[in-house]
């Protein structure tokens, strides 16, 4: 989750892709398969998901980092 404008956090995924990725066929696979409240507003891609020494993913740092210049917003999407 990441902080709102109007109070309740957003949801925010980020992905490692593999190779062509399209942030809005991801949202759009999420809104077919998922309830309305479920489905991720932001999109981030990144190199590396950040992680521990036993391999757990760190969220803290991504939490930290927040929506950034790069991050896909499903409503600012054409």
């Amino acid at each position: 989750g990441v902080p709102s404008e109007l109070g309740e956090d957003e949801i925010m995924v980020a992905v490692v892709p593999a190779d062509d990725f399209e942030p809005g066929a991801l949202h759009e696979f999420c809104t077919d398969r998922l309830a309305p409240f479920q489905v991720p507003r932001y999109v981030r891609q990144v190199d590396v998901l950040p992680r521990t020494q036993t391999e757990r993913i760190e969220k803290y740092k991504l939490r930290a980092d927040g929506v950034t210049a790069d991050t896909w917003d499903a409503r600012g999407a054409p």
